[in-house]
């Protein structure tokens, strides 16, 4: 027998002696108006702008939400919006000793664990270069986009991991598309941090039912945004790939898709919203 038969022969033993590994896939289906029934959902920042737009949508198909950020009348404004099935807690993420309270809180009003966590709050000083960027800018810019969005989600990965026989469970990371741009002001350095984050801890968790994931918009008018996305007339015009700025309800239908039992095959990715922006082009007009 050859050297080449040998080792094939030598091969097909290996695998034949080797134990089968059995998987079951069940295909979820969702309904339209019960796409998130019976699911829990925190959101920071989500009083306002892409935020109260994502947590509109999740309640208007069936979820329980959290609405949370450092201004109590902003909150209960969104919760009378949102009506009942929307619930405020007052959280500062930047502080990020009092993550495991804020949990806490998020499962005393919607009752029970959060089945997902939606990181959403930020901040961006819009200093425009490097040379403007102060080191109190710079870390009020790091503790909420990076520092505590990152504490966070290791609060609430923890408890997930620690449950036993948990339904899916997601968490879903809003960066941005300055996340794949060179950028020298910390806006866009936070969302690069993130954005590794977000590939790392899925490939950590998924095989516990847990998936991660973010969406990065480009230029999205929101009250963060308003200064300079939007004419005095309301026009959208932004010279970009899109020729224009989104609007949050666009962004609010992919979240629901990522945070829906319909994406469970969908994990670690960043997904741009923003019409390829962010792509690198070789042709030149």
């Amino acid at each position: 027998m050859g050297l080449k038969a040998a080792i094939r022969k030598a091969a097909r033993l290996v695998l034949a002696s080797s134990p089968e590994q059995h998987v079951t896939v069940n295909v979820a289906t969702i309904a339209p108006g019960g796409v998130l029934a019976g699911k829990k959902i925190a959101i920071t920042g989500g009083g306002r702008g892409l935020g109260l737009a994502m947590a509109r949508r999740f309640a208007s198909e069936g979820a329980k939400v959290v609405v949370s950020g450092r201004n109590r009348e902003t909150l209960d404004a969104a919760v009378a919006e949102i009506g009942s099935a929307a619930h405020a807690v007052v959280y500062d993420v930047s502080d990020v000793s009092s993550a495991p309270a804020f949990l806490d809180a998020c499962e005393a009003a919607l009752g029970g664990t959060v089945d997902c966590l939606v990181s959403n709050a930020g901040v961006s000083l819009h200093e425009g270069r490097y040379d403007k960027v102060t080191p109190e800018g710079f870390d009020k810019a790091f503790n909420t986009n990076m520092r505590g969005a990152y504490f966070l989600a290791q609060e609430w990965l923890r408890r997930k991991e620690v449950e036993k026989g948990h339904a899916p469970a997601q968490l879903l990371v809003v960066t941005s598309e300055t996340g794949r741009q060179a950028y020298d002001i910390p806006y866009g350095m936070t969302k690069a941090a993130m954005d590794s984050f977000v590939r790392a801890a899925s490939r950590r968790v998924y095989c516990e039912g847990i998936r991660v994931n973010a969406i990065a918009p480009g230029v999205t008018l929101t009250d963060m945004t308003r200064d300079y996305a939007e004419s005095s007339d309301g026009n959208l015009y932004r010279d970009c790939a899109s020729g224009r700025v989104f609007l949050p309800e666009e962004v609010a239908e992919v979240a629901l898709f990522l945070v829906s039992d319909a994406s469970m095959c969908v994990s670690g990715e960043v997904i741009h919203t923003n019409a390829g922006n962010h792509l690198p082009i070789w042709w030149e007009d």
